[in-house]
């Protein structure tokens, strides 16, 4: 399995026990994997996070307000589900972007905590236990929610795409939209494709999507088809829909879970950057597919001995207003009460609500079930704001950076609302940290400078769109290239370097408006120095068409005190961020990466 999830071993026996019922094509295909916010950055593995420290401070004053005058005119729906009125040049939704995704044993007992889940205002839920669908829709429409499916099948346990048993599984869809017909029109193709199987091929994917497309819709034309994905697997749908795909599905799903875990320590532009690129790839590949809904099918964070339930709640505001600010259609937190996957609930497995759960139930509160984005703030890097248009006025969701501590001001008062407790205080300044509040009803110029924001490129310390190189420097910090984790400043000879002796690898970061999905010749260059005598090296590994790939050397660090300059002429890039970062130097084990970087720069051939 290639999930870099910490825990994900453990859950593909889960997955694999909970689909042993389901070999003959009646089984579950709900059961899922979570995210773990620490992992090796080496090869296929996702990154190591460092934990962000409290810094400097700033103050930041909001505008008085002025009059605006809204505006109606008519709009137009791409596909007819996910988009309504246009208001002042702004298509809002009709379709509420708020959901919950199910693993296989909370799967099982639904009618347990289905009505908890349902107050919080979340209106859709992904996945249901297949081996029983009308008894789940019961329970899903007794609620008020409507059910997005998973198509899973197979004869062979570990499973395989049955692309050698297509008569199988598609008696197996027929049989089952059969049952679901009228109450269930979603439906994506396997669980993370291509975990849990053995038949790995993109290829052999676009087979079994071909024929449910054809099959679903021969069943019942109305029927949505999804494309999916492990993490953020953009080279995966590529291959998937280059391989026969293009034109047999009418949505894509994706699990970021591990760019999500980097947006804490400061990487908000990343995640901001998963719909733009996949809309790139959609473009080039199948352009009549190009706006295809996008949806985030499984997302969330466990509460562990790292990470409070507390913090918990923050990374769920941040995941939906931005995952709603990028453009994704909907959103299911994984999950809603505690499974077999561990604790991820907004509820846990003794039914006690967590922060979340007040967050979620906030935040739906405060946005509007169908939230009217408008745009966002990134005032001199100080922190991250969001607005929408609410019924109380505009609505700015925001928190600060890691590292500084900015204190907003207003005009007038507002109110500030805290997701985690839903508790509302009167203002006239507030001092930010990372912690996302909701202000209600600030003023409507602040409101405008967003909107005006909402076309520019997303900026990481600074707009890199026009550039033709970037970098890190032990001195200076990132100038649109991000190393990945903490690490130690040291100085040698008198000069900062990043000393790299603790950790296996290094990942980097670009600025998602520099390089993302383009295939465009790159040159990587680092001025190094190796800390010993001991040897010291790594292989460059990169994002390429391909995935994630070697540039097949080994390179050594000479020995010797002084610096050395290496360099990597890459003609095959593809940065798309799958598990976050984009390249590595990946010394397998700390025993080789007793060395120190000075600077690091990528610059456009």
């Amino acid at each position: 399995m290639s999930t870099p999830h910490a825990n994900a071993l453990r859950l593909v026996f889960c997955f694999l026990g909970a689909l042993a019922g389901c070999t003959g094509g009646g089984g579950d295909s709900t059961a899922t994997q979570g995210s773990s916010s620490s992992a090796t950055t080496t090869g296929e593995e996702a990154p190591t996070t460092g934990a962000p420290s409290t810094g400097t401070s700033a103050t930041t004053t909001v505008s008085e307000p002025t009059s605006t005058t809204s505006r109606t005119t008519s709009g137009t729906d791409s596909d007819g589900t996910t988009t309504g009125e246009d208001t002042g040049g702004f298509v809002d939704p009709v379709e509420s972007p708020f959901g919950i995704a199910s693993s296989h044993s909370s799967s099982q007992i639904l009618d347990v905590w289905a009505a908890s889940i349902a107050a919080t205002g979340i209106t859709w839920l992904r996945g249901i236990d297949n081996s029983q669908p009308e008894a789940r829709l019961d329970t899903a429409e007794a609620n008020g929610w409507q059910v997005a499916g998973i198509l899973y099948y197979s004869k062979e346990s570990p499973g395989t795409f049955p692309v050698d048993d297509l008569p199988g599984w598609t008696a197996f869809i027929t049989a089952l939209l059969g049952k679901t017909k009228g109450r269930m029109v979603h439906w994506e193709v396997w669980n993370e494709p291509p975990n849990f199987t053995e038949n790995k091929t993109p290829a052999a994917y676009a087979t079994i999507v071909q024929s449910a497309y054809e099959t679903a819709k021969a069943v019942d034309p109305a029927v949505q088809i999804g494309l999916a994905a492990q993490s953020n697997h953009v080279n995966w749908l590529e291959q998937t829909i280059l391989a026969g795909a293009a034109g047999h599905f009418d949505y894509v799903t994706v699990h970021p879970y591990e760019i999500l875990d980097l947006v804490e320590h400061g990487w908000e532009a990343e995640y901001m950057s998963i719909v733009p690129t996949l809309r790139k790839m959609l473009a080039a590949r199948d352009p009549d597919r190009a706006d295809a809904p996008v949806w985030f099918t499984e997302i969330g964070q466990p509460v562990t001995a790292d990470i409070s339930a507390e913090q918990q709640a923050d990374t769920l505001i941040k995941a939906y207003t931005m995952a709603i600010a990028q453009g994704v259609a909907r959103v299911h937190w994984f999950e809603g009460r505690d499974g077999d996957s561990g604790p991820f609930g907004l509820i846990t497995g003794d039914d006690a609500l967590r922060p979340s759960y007040t967050a979620m139930t906030t935040l739906i509160e405060r946005v509007g079930a169908l939230p009217k984005y408008r745009g966002w703030l990134v005032p001199d890097g100080q922190y991250h704001g969001f607005l929408f248009a609410g019924d109380d006025g505009p609505v700015m969701v925001a928190w600060a950076r890691p590292e500084v501590a900015p204190e907003v001001t207003f005009p007038a008062p507002v109110q500030v609302v805290d997701p985690r407790t839903g508790e509302v205080s009167e203002v006239t300044a507030f001092p930010l940290t990372t912690a996302p509040v909701i202000f209600v009803g600030v003023a409507e110029e602040l409101l405008a400078e967003a909107i005006d924001n909402r076309a520019k490129p997303f900026p990481w310390g600074g707009d890199f769109t026009g550039a033709s190189e970037l970098g890190y420097t032990a001195a200076g910090g990132d100038s649109g290239l991000h190393p990945l984790g903490a690490a130690e400043i040291v100085m040698i000879d008198g000069e900062p370097a990043r000393d790299i002796g603790g950790r296996p690898a290094q990942s980097f970061t670009v600025d998602p408006n520099f390089l993302s999905y383009d295939t465009v010749p790159i040159r990587i260059e680092a001025v190094l120095r190796r800390s010993g005598a001991e040897s010291a090296g790594f292989n460059l590994k990169y994002e390429s068409v391909s995935g994630y790939k070697s540039t097949g050397e080994w390179y050594t660090i000479p020995e010797g005190d002084g610096w050395t300059v290496a360099a990597w002429e890459i003609d095959d890039p593809q940065f798309v961020g799958k598990w976050g970062y984009n390249f590595a130097f990946d010394s397998d084990s700390t025993q080789h990466s007793q060395y120190s970087i000075r600077s690091v720069t990528v610059t456009k051939r």
